[in-house]
């Protein structure tokens, strides 16, 4: 031990004596330092905000837009004006799209984003059931910077969710528009929902009253037929009633009285029917002449209401038919010209999938088909009210007629009646048939009162729920608060565990070693690491020499990793939790980097150099300082836990961030290997390439060219 500190106190007598070689010295120990403190403040912050912001990116927009009711919407235009106002980036707005590529060919600009004319037609073409996935071009300079291409591949993400974000809004602002209508006010004061609701109840209330009328004339065509059944009973007896024959016409042609009066009401009634199947029309024509793309689901489901309750049916017409006797064109027509409506508006309903042009041809068939519908209806009026209306009261006439002259002739001798209770028979006909009709229009009405009440009902359930008197509240007080969830759902809480401030730090661990390894191959390519004959002390044994020379290196090597640690955390002001474990793994560090690289040179000569420059070169390749060992080919991955650098970046990384259990010792145990390696390259290995190292120094020499 005497000895090895013999050989460190000559070399350092030679060392202080010399001003050369001490400023030599000293050089080697800031140079490493100005290698870490340069590459970890060059790394400070390149993905923050205020380095990326000078990047630039060219922005055009060709987008055309739309018309929408009056309304130019240019989406295009929206994604621009955001963009405007996002600092991340140095966006800059070209005046058309060749400068905008010009910009990025030249290479003024990283990349490029072109937004095509049809943006906003492809955007909002989910409205017209023909869905174009809109796209925007991005063009990027890949031969400028291979690191810049990857920040400004954020940028694309960056404004789809920009794009994405702003559609959203936008529909969420009109349907919570929407919902702040339906809990508005309406003419009369009270909100919408409540005015429905009043319009349904009038409706039924309405409904209640023509039932009870229809209810009324059914009973009363009941009783005008119980009152022929009586009548007709009374002809068998005839005879026998011969002499009261007088009296008992005479009641018959007050029958005959009140079945005109009924007569009169069928009539009316048939008009009323007819005017219902008119004013159904008319809100039909009002529906369809409505329907567009965007509103097409509520008419429809109108329209399949209106189907299914069959209000068109041909039944009334049918029965004027009978009534009549005969076949009537204008009846016919009329009953042709419903059914072609009712197959038109089958059709209508059956394609969900109309586009605007399909919807324009088949509104166009049906307004005609409903203007003929009225046509016909009003023809079918003018007979009812002209031929038919004239043929009944004529035969009631006729019939009281017939009555006076019998009565007149039974006053006298008894005949036949015959052709009375023929008339009669016919005319019983008549009224079942309209008490049928009658039954046929109080059930389609009760049907229909069924329906509106039970809308009510369920209006007043939803109503009364307490989720939608909270939605109703949200959309009055705070429509904007409901617009911004839906937009933007999901809040991504970042939870950082064992954080770092900025990427220097994060970089400072790799950069730090990297220093340090470079300080040691300095050292051995500028200082002899075998003790000269002319130097030598009398009794000193080789690996005295070896363990005596490395002190000069290990001390050095310190005094490098003194400066850069204290300059890394006071001068460049790295983030470090730990900082005299910070300092402690580094020395151990800057000891097991110079001991392995003198011991290579010691052992190989020039050789051994090579193999410490080799040795760094994998290292910063393939030992996870930049780029996860994960990602790495997987040669590297195996290399990777066989690597000295793994282990001392991982200690100081504990440092910087956070201890873990027992990772940053664990880390030190393992260099400690390193250090048994290196004693047996320098003293194992020394001896036996000893001969060989001398003639590559006598080959080396007589070239004249190598040091």
């Amino acid at each position: 031990m005497k000895n090895i500190w013999r050989v460190y106190i000559s070399d350092l007598k030679r060392l202080t004596t010399n001003v050369v070689a001490l400023s030599v010295v000293m050089g080697l120990c800031i140079i490493p330092s100005l290698y870490a403190w340069f590459n970890i403040m060059s790394n400070w912050d390149p993905y923050g905000e205020s380095a990326t912001s000078l990047m630039k990116i060219s922005v055009y927009s060709e987008d055309e837009g739309i018309d929408l009711n009056g309304i130019k919407l240019v989406i295009g235009d929206m994604v621009t004006e955001s963009l405007e106002t996002n600092n991340t980036i140095n966006w800059t707005f070209a005046d058309n799209k060749k400068d905008a590529l010009e910009l990025i060919q030249s290479g003024e600009c990283y990349a490029g984003i072109i937004i095509p004319k049809n943006f906003t037609k492809d955007m909002l073409s989910i409205m017209n059931g023909n869905i174009v996935n809109p796209s925007i071009e991005y063009y990027e300079n890949s031969k400028k910077n291979a690191i810049a291409t990857k920040i400004t591949g954020k940028v694309k993400t960056t404004v789809q969710n920009e794009i994405n974000t702003k559609l959203i809004s936008t529909l969420t602002e009109i349907f919570a528009n929407a919902g702040d209508y339906l809990s508005g006010s309406d003419i009369e004061g009270s909100d919408i929902i409540s005015g429905l609701k009043s319009k349904l109840n009038h409706i039924s209330s309405t409904l209640d009253n023509y039932i009870y009328m229809m209810n009324t004339f059914a009973l009363l065509t009941e009783s005008a037929s119980d009152s022929i059944d009586t009548t007709k009973l009374l002809f068998p007896n005839i005879d026998s009633m011969a002499s009261s024959g007088a009296d008992s016409l005479g009641n018959l042609s007050d029958s005959v009285d009140i079945s005109k009066d009924i007569v009169g009401s069928a009539l009316s009634l048939m008009n009323t029917s007819l005017d219902t199947i008119s004013s159904r029309l008319d809100e039909l024509s009002s529906t369809v002449n409505n329907i567009t793309v965007g509103s097409q689901g509520n008419s429809l489901s109108f329209i399949k209401e209106v189907d299914s309750k069959d209000p068109f049916s041909t039944e009334i017409l049918d029965s004027i038919q009978n009534l009549i006797d005969s076949q009537s064109p204008e009846i016919a027509d009329a009953k042709v010209q419903l059914e072609k409506l009712k197959n038109d508006l089958e059709q209508f309903t059956g394609d969900a999938k109309l586009t605007d042009s399909d919807i324009a041809e088949l509104k166009s068939v049906i307004t005609t088909d409903i203007t003929k519908c009225k046509d016909r209806i009003s023809d079918v009026k003018e007979l009812i009210n002209g031929d038919l209306s004239s043929t009944l009261t004529s035969s009631m006439s006729s019939m009281q007629s017939s009555l006076s002259q019998a009565q007149s002739i039974l006053s006298d001798v008894p005949g036949t009646f015959s052709e009375i209770n023929s008339t009669l028979t016919e005319y019983q006909s008549i009224l079942n048939d309209g008490k049928a009709n009658v039954q046929i229009t109080v059930k389609y009405m009760s049907d229909l009162k069924d329906n509106i009440n039970s809308l009510i009902q369920k209006l007043d359930s939803i109503t009364a729920s307490q989720s939608f008197q909270e939605i109703m509240s949200a959309i009055k007080e705070n429509p904007q608060m409901i617009v911004d969830f839906i937009s933007s759902p999901v809040q991504m809480n970042t939870v950082e565990v064992f954080a770092i401030s900025n990427y220097g730090s994060a970089m400072a661990p790799f950069y730090t070693v990297l220093a340090l390894w470079v300080g040691a191959l300095i050292l051995v390519a500028l200082i002899h690491v075998k003790v000269k004959d002319s130097d030598e002390i009398p009794g000193v044994k080789p690996y005295q020499k070896f363990f005596g020379r490395y002190i000069s290196f290990f001390v050095i090597g310190q005094v490098q990793t003194i400066i850069t640690v204290f300059g890394d955390l006071f001068y460049v002001g790295i983030q470090c939790k730990h900082p005299i474990a910070f300092t402690l793994a580094a020395m151990m560090t800057s000891f097991v980097f110079t001991f392995l690289i003198y011991s290579l040179t010691v052992a190989f000569g020039n050789i051994g150099e090579a193999i410490a420059v080799v040795i760094m070169v994998i290292q910063v390749a393939g030992a996870g300082g930049t780029f996860p060992v994960e990602v790495l080919p997987s040669v590297y991955q195996y290399l990777y836990k066989f690597m000295p650098f793994s282990y001392c970046m991982n200690a100081l990384r504990e440092c910087v961030a956070g201890m873990y259990q027992h990772t940053y010792g664990k880390c030190l145990a393992t260099l400690l290997i390193y250090v048994g390696i290196s004693v047996i390259i320098g003293l194992l290995l020394a001896k036996p390439c000893a001969k060989l190292l001398d003639k590559l120094e006598h080959s080396k020499e007589k070239s004249g060219l190598f040091i």
